[in-house]
């Protein structure tokens, strides 16, 4: 059942719980996700990273086939675009079929920001769907799908409060001290930032760089109002060594395990600690 973002992070927000959003690169990998998602009758937000779309000649036709991927399943799914970079790329998302896009533009000032927001915003009201977009920037860890490494800067509690008041956004994604990509140990998260956040913004909280971050980490910043949780990282290393060589990542006995055991392994883990397991049901 394809739905949008906001109807998707509703029943999380009154739930207290969070919805995953696992990067996908591929029709395969989405199927996978599906599938995972509807053996455990939990919702997904099934997110396309940051590509060159503008670039891609049958963008539209490819929509069509992730939508109807989307829409046949028996869960909730929103097809969300991660990260775009301009109105631009947003408003082409939109147009395709897409029922949520993010903005990203937390690497410019606070102004910009909001001006390149909101005419994403005015674009996706005309067609009834979601916006997520980024005060703070969260920075990357290595080179990938979101560029070369840069550097992540927190989320001001009274800025993001402006932010959300001056651009209607649907879902906020928040800076605090998670990357994107592979950590070195740990990341300290800052929940006290967190919580003054939450004080002054009213909509569904996103957390980015979710892969790594602690099973324990990421139950207290959905306790403090986190609703919905990327992850990429910790599946796509393990799902593309998941071959028919009979490489298991996780026992290292070289048992035979396929690409959708290695999905199941993971998505479960993350349903549990977010609190979505089984929450497509009723």
């Amino acid at each position: 059942m394809l739905v949008t973002l906001t109807k998707i992070l509703e029943p999380a927000k009154r739930g207290g719980y969070a919805v995953i959003a696992p990067d996908f690169l591929s029709i395969n990998m989405l199927k996978h996700y599906l599938a995972v998602a509807e053996k455990y009758s939990t919702p997904i937000i099934a997110s396309y990273p940051p590509l060159p779309i503008d670039r891609f000649r049958r963008f539209n036709h490819w929509t069509y086939k992730l939508r109807a991927l989307c829409d046949a399943a028996s869960i909730p799914v929103c097809l969300h675009l991660d990260h775009g970079k301009n109105p631009q790329t947003c408003i082409k998302a939109i147009k395709a079929g897409f029922t949520s896009v993010m903005i990203d533009a937390s690497v410019f000032d606070l102004k910009q920001n909001i001006e390149m927001t909101r005419q994403v915003v005015q674009a996706a009201r005309k067609v009834g769907i979601s916006v997520e977009a980024e005060i703070g920037h969260v920075g990357s860890n290595m080179r990938g799908i979101e560029g070369p490494t840069d550097t992540g800067f927190l989320t001001d509690p009274n800025q993001a409060g402006c932010f959300v008041e001056h651009t209607d956004v649907d879902a906020l994604a928040v800076s605090i001290g998670t990357q994107h990509g592979h950590y070195k140990g740990t990341p300290d998260i800052d929940f006290k930032r967190l919580e003054d956040i939450r004080s002054f913004v009213n909509i569904p909280l996103v957390l980015h760089g979710g892969s790594g971050t602690g099973e324990e980490n990421i139950r207290r910043t959905v306790e403090n109002g986190i609703h919905k949780i990327n992850v990429f990282t910790d599946i796509i290393k393990p799902y593309l060594q998941a071959t028919a060589s009979g490489f298991n990542p996780f026992s290292g006995k070289g048992i035979r395990m396929s690409q959708r055991e290695v999905v199941d392994i993971i998505l479960k883990k993350y349903f549990i600690i977010s609190g979505s397991l089984g929450k497509a049901v009723g």
